[in-house]
């Protein structure tokens, strides 16, 4: 402002700072406390939304109580106590990995079978941390502002750089910390970041003018323009719902072109933030030149969600003409070369900031549309940050659980698009004069009513054009089997390639390993179904009596049924119609350790240890909790995609086996016989098991002939150096490994 002195624009500056460093630790934060409490809630996109349901839930508890409080604080004892929150945030933070594992995780895991106690205790666990976050704007905002003249540029300047640490703090943690020192030290790095931040707001508080010589104004009880706030809340809750929505949908695109890598959630947090930053810090730049926020606000979220479109089109033709790859999900694109670097940043740039930034650049006009009172100014921060967040809430709620299942991502993209387009036309309403609308409306109109329907739009972006294909979406994820003929197929997961149809060899051998191996295999345990290879696999041994199969995508289900509709066999019709195997869609992880059965046979058909979540699957804790799991002398059979998987799988079984690429471990001696398992093949009900399915028996009995067996472990652990762990995921996190 032009009347502060320069030691007040020096100190005022140097807050800008500390909030920027606040956002970067809470990023952080968010990151690491989302996977930790998954442990307990479940790796499900239901129980994301309910841990991502109750941070919010705080953030906004936290904002409405600093917003009523912060008014009756001096401007010295609002930085105080903004000070004071980030110390409390910094104290929760360095207690907060044994709260959340040793707790939370460990104590409490079995209250984790209700959704209501899911999120009951995740967010009483969050809220002490999330309600000192929300505070923070209101405080602060009462702290910086002396007058209400230049207000909403001043908190739109505090916000915007506390959005840019946060996206800075999503980057460097979900590229960098995590994957370099694991999340408990992520989030200590975070704790020092607040401290930080506290430190120089107890410094700054004690230096001049940021006291006020009277005591505190009281606040009126009377509030003129109170309709105002309310109505311009409601408008900024409909916004906050749209980019979270929209947020919600770039996760599902973008992710299935990156072939959901353990990199892509931050990457679209990280562009989203830095763009809704970008857009609050012009805002705030060029705020005085808006003269009506209301039109300004309407038409902002028109063109805001217009982007959006025009971005997931680009992606659509330019597949179709061959600017983009038609090979997205048949490439290694996270492979750090150059081309392919550059191919994220062009998706990235046009798909996700656009909107973002004209989204951000609403927040600036809403203060100036409140902001009218200097003795309610930490209120009406308050109520529309709170109005932003509930907005931001049922976005993910609804787009999440409700609009992906409904509508699919081109259906929900376009629903939040038609929303955009209402304000557009409130826009186009109240100012009959403003002719230039009609042509971009009428573009928006026109885009909307030819943008393909899901299915094609899939198609499309898996290099699909005459060919056959089933495809199947809901808020669990995307599945796309493309068919060669009406019995060959090939399935791809969230955009990566996992099996095939008929089932490859290699799923076949995985599944067949454990039961031919052990004496009596009447109780077996799959995790993960992909075409269904590996479980029918697990289901050949007469002596099986239950093959139970976990798959968390619940459209990977949806595609073989649709298989079978239409005549497809191949193992599938065995698969998903007899009494033996039992199909169950949850969280493989979650859902084995709430099951008290003890299984003779665990198998893990699981991803790649690059996909996002796949730690959860290759820790040296889940080896643990499996052993836990198998009854005396029983067999986990695991996939070994890495030596660092190996040498994790010694240190928790005492008796390894490699039949390559194949990990047999037990607590007991393992009974693994070539000659054994080679005459067992030989018998007719397993022959008819194998060939029923068009198995190549002869190539099964070729891979037992010839893989090499190894004896890792004979009766002792090997602990290993560095292993993948709950805290430290080191495989998904290949770009920082070793």
């Amino acid at each position: 402002m032009t009347g502060a002195t320069r030691p007040d624009r020096f100190r005022r500056s140097v807050l800008f700072g500390l909030f920027f460093l606040s956002g970067a630790a809470a990023l952080v934060y968010q990151t690491a406390w989302h996977r930790l409490l998954g442990l307990f809630a479940g790796a499900d996109t239901i129980a994301a939304a309910l841990v991502v349901g109750a941070f919010l839930l705080g953030l906004g508890i936290g904002s409405l109580a600093a917003g009523l409080l912060a008014d009756r604080l001096s401007r010295r004892a609002a930085l105080l106590a903004f000070a004071l929150c980030e110390v409390g945030i910094a104290a929760f933070a360095i207690a907060s990995p044994w709260l959340y594992y040793d707790v939370i995780y460990r104590e409490l895991l079995p209250l984790s079978a209700s959704r209501g106690v899911i999120f009951a205790v995740v967010f009483a666990g969050l809220l002490w941390p999330t309600f000192l976050m929300g505070c923070s704007l209101p405080f602060l905002s009462k702290a910086v502002v002396s007058e209400i003249s230049g207000s909403a540029k001043l908190i739109g300047w505090l916000y915007g750089l506390n959005t840019l640490g946060a996206g800075v703090g999503a980057f460097v943690g979900g590229w960098y910390l995590i994957g370099t020192f694991g999340f408990d030290k992520a989030i200590h790095v975070g704790a020092a970041l607040n401290l930080v931040v506290a430190v120089g707001g107890l410094l700054l508080a004690r230096g001049l003018g940021m006291a006020d010589s009277k005591a505190p104004p009281k606040v009126r009880p009377e509030d003129t323009d109170g309709g105002v706030v309310w109505r311009w809340s409601l408008l900024v809750f409909i916004s906050g719902f749209l980019i979270v929505a929209l947020q919600i949908v770039w996760y599902r695109l973008i992710g299935v072109l990156l072939q959901s890598n353990g990199y892509s959630f931050s990457l679209v947090l990280t562009v989203f933030l830095l763009g809704d930053a970008a857009g609050l810090l012009v805002g705030a730049r060029t705020i005085d030149r808006i003269a009506d926020p209301r039109r300004f606000f309407f038409l902002m979220q028109g063109i805001a969600t217009a982007l959006a479109l025009a971005g997931a089109w680009f992606v659509h033709w330019a597949i179709g003409v061959g600017i983009l790859p038609v090979t997205f999900v048949d490439h290694d694109i996270m492979s750090g070369r150059p081309a392919d670097v550059a191919l994220i940043v062009i998706l990235l740039l046009i798909v996700v900031l656009p909107a973002s930034f004209i989204m951000g650049f609403s927040f600036p006009v809403v203060q100036k549309a409140v902001q009218s009172d200097i003795d309610r100014l930490g209120q009406r921060v308050g109520l529309v940050q709170l109005a932003n967040i509930v907005g931001n809430s049922a976005g993910s709620l609804v787009a999440g659980l409700m609009l992906l299942d409904l509508f699919g991502t081109a259906g929900t993209l376009l629903l939040l698009v038609a929303i955009g387009l209402g304000f557009a036309c409130l826009q186009i309403a109240t100012s009959p004069g403003a002719r230039w609308v009609y042509p971009p409306a009428l573009l928006m109109i026109l885009g909307l009513a030819f943008f393909p329907p899901d299915r094609d739009f899939w198609r499309r972006l898996h290099g699909l054009t005459t060919e056959k294909a089933i495809i199947a979406e809901d808020k669990t994820g995307l599945s796309v089997l493309k068919m060669a003929n009406g019995q060959d197929g090939k399935l791809y997961i969230q955009g990566h390639s996992q099996s095939r149809l008929p089932f490859d060899t290699v799923h076949v051998f995985l599944g067949a390993i454990g039961p031919l191996t052990h004496p009596a295999p009447k109780r077996v345990l799959v995790i993960g179904s992909g075409t269904g290879g590996t479980p029918y696999a697990a289901g050949l041994h007469p002596g099986t009596d239950r093959v139970r199969v976990i798959e968390i995508v619940a459209p990977v289900i949806d595609t073989l049924r649709r298989y079978l509709g239409d005549k497809g066999k191949s193992g599938v019709d065995g698969l998903l119609g007899n009494p033996k195997y039992e199909v169950v869609i949850a969280d493989g992880r979650h859902s084995l350790a709430l099951d008290p059965t003890k299984y003779d046979v665990i198998e893990a058909d699981a991803i790649l240890p690059k996909t996002g979540l796949s730690g959860l699957l290759n820790s040296q804790e889940f080896f643990r909790q499996v052993q836990s799991k198998l009854a005396p002398g029983g067999i986990y059979v695991q996939w070994a995609p890495t030596e660092r998987t190996i040498e994790t799988f010694r240190a928790v079984f005492p008796y390894v086996i490699m039949v390559h690429p194949a990990l047999l471990g037990s607590d007991r001696p393992i009974p693994y016989s070539r000659e054994k398992i080679l005459e067992l093949l030989e018998r007719p009900e397993i022959d008819i098991h194998l060939t029923s399915a068009r198995i190549d028996r002869a190539e099964l009995l070729k891979w037992f002939e010839d893989k090499k067996v190894e004896v890792l472990n004979s009766g002792r652990t090997v602990p290993a150096s560095a292993p993948n762990t709950d805290f430290f995921p080191r495989d998904e996190y290949y770009l920082n490994r070793p």
